[in-house]
């Protein structure tokens, strides 16, 4: 399965190389968020975070 980038403030999928790529950064196009740390996941692994953020915020 094809992976792709996710934002670890706003799980967003809108997140690109910061500056082309050449300092190792993302930058989310969503949050803002700049940063090395990143999460790669496939669509399925998206989808079971997804569903756990819905839990917690409808146990709260």
């Amino acid at each position: 399965m094809k992976k792709f980038l996710v934002c670890p403030v706003c799980n967003s999928k809108d997140v690109e190389p910061d500056t082309g790529g050449y300092t190792g950064k993302y930058h989310c196009k969503n949050c803002g968020y700049i940063g090395s740390f990143i999460l790669k996941m496939d669509e399925g692994e998206y989808n079971e975070l997804m569903e756990r953020e819905r839990k917690e915020k409808s146990d709260l």
